[in-house]
């Protein structure tokens, strides 16, 4: 049998076909993306060496290795070449982990619609509070749920790019678009460039497969900036005095979100100031639809309300819209500060062995955020668990929301039996440990 071609980076790219690389093997998959099981979620490894990402999608009991084989064309000059079994045999617990699901018959997907319901009924419940809250002015509607709407939101997109909604084509295509619509400033890190049309790994994906490896994780920038509270051990920050842990939470919940929409403002100026620019800067239709994707993100998101300024004085709406951007930021908190960047998880992950198995990662570096009220866990439920349920996503990033409630028991008990970690941090243990590292920060007068 004649052994099959080498081909360099530099040869792939300039091939007229989609390809992608998995264990120093060069797949031709072209013929197969409209045929996938997964869905457009094959699209994500076009063009990228996607070992990771297609051990993190596919169970090691499943046929996709087999099936791979057969779009073979050949390996990747000086890379040593691993078939896809042999690449499972070194993630023994992986393998655990994944049979321990199929025993406890835990799908990946929802059953029966399941979660298109859900989404589509939410998305029906929003446009009628943005009725009432923009139109009819309910102000403490607003007030009351706008932490709730944006967070809901900004995770069916996530959800959406993870193919939550994949039971139907065109039921995931029309959530796409919607979503897209109402958090189009979060599209470049969930899609990626939108010259890319879904292809390739967007800063999400990196972020999937290397959470909190600084140089590798895309999210690693959003902590090492400057910021006004130090709450890792990689950020640069203000030099502040004692006082900074009375201060950090007014200047969170109302100056940074201030900051935040004049510079949104100035965004969308210069989104509608590049129609004016001459053809060669690109085409005018991608131009037209970011300029009105992003349009109706500032017109209906809770983050900026522009309807409401539209039927409502402005002073009002604006006012309205302040507590209601400080009040998110306040609710959210735990959300968005514990999950991937406690500083203990941080230094677990730069203590851990290179040679760890993936899971070891995984695991060091994500935390669930836990709700012990029922009520608590349906408002969750409903935000689609969009960081509740981080060690589950990150385990099985395809997994749909609507089944990780069952997936964390299964965790728990595989985690319990093999001594591994399995990190949960309470609501209000979320905000004890973001004042201690807020005042642990401070330096003397």
């Amino acid at each position: 049998m004649a052994s099959l071609p080498e081909f360099t980076k530099a040869e792939l790219y300039e091939k007229p076909f989609p390809w992608t690389i998995i264990g120093g093997q060069v797949y031709a998959i072209g013929s197969f993306l409209h045929s996938h099981p997964g869905g457009l979620l094959i699209r994500r490894a076009i063009g990228e060496e996607a070992t990771e990402l297609f051990l993190s999608h596919h169970s090691p009991f499943s046929v996709a290795g087999q099936t791979l084989e057969g779009f073979k064309i050949g390996t990747l000059a000086k890379h040593q070449v691993t078939s896809v079994q042999e690449l499972w045999s070194r993630r023994p617990l992986q393998r655990v982990f994944w049979r321990d699901l199929l025993d406890a018959q835990v799908p990946l997907l929802s059953q029966n619609f399941k979660a298109e319901v859900v989404a589509v009924l939410m998305l029906i419940l929003f446009f009628s509070w943005c009725y009432c809250s923009y139109v009819l002015g309910c102000w403490r509607l607003n007030i009351a749920l706008s932490w709730f709407w944006w967070r809901h939101l900004d995770a069916g997109l996530h959800a959406v790019m993870h193919g939550d909604f994949r039971t139907r084509h065109d039921i995931q295509a029309g959530l796409f678009w919607i979503y897209s619509l109402l958090s189009h400033r979060a599209m470049e890190y969930y899609y990626g460039a939108r010259e890319l049309k879904g292809n390739g790994m967007s800063k999400h994906w990196w972020h999937h497969i290397y959470p909190n490896d600084p140089g590798r994780d895309p999210d690693w920038s959003t902590m090492t900036g400057v910021a006004w509270v130090r709450r890792h051990t990689s950020a640069q920050w203000h030099p502040c005095h004692q006082w900074q842990c009375w201060y950090w939470l007014p200047v969170s919940m109302f100056l940074e979100p201030l900051f935040e929409l004049i510079q949104v403002a100035c965004a969308l100026l210069e989104a509608v100031a590049s129609l004016l620019e001459p053809p060669m800067n690109g085409p005018y239709v991608s131009r037209w639809a970011h300029v009105l994707g992003f349009l109706c993100e500032v017109l209906f998101n809770p983050g900026f309300q522009l309807v409401a300024f539209g039927v409502q004085p402005f002073w009002k709406a604006l006012g309205v819209l302040l507590l209601a951007r400080a009040t998110s930021r306040l609710l959210l908190y735990p959300f968005s500060e514990v999950q991937h960047y406690m500083p203990e998880h941080i230094l677990n992950r730069e203590a851990a062995d290179d040679s760890a198995e993936w899971v070891i990662g995984q695991l060091l570096c994500t935390a669930n955020l836990e709700f012990r009220n029922r009520w608590a866990w349906l408002m969750d439920f409903l935000m689609f668990h969009g960081d509740s349920h981080q060690i589950e996503h990150h385990l099985w990033p395809a997994m749909s929301f609507v089944q990780y409630t069952k997936a964390s028991q299964v965790v728990r008990a595989t985690c319990a039996r093999l001594r591994l970690p399995y990190y949960t941090v309470g609501y209000f243990e979320g905000y004890q440990k973001i004042c201690e590292q807020a005042e642990a920060a401070t330096v003397p007068r």
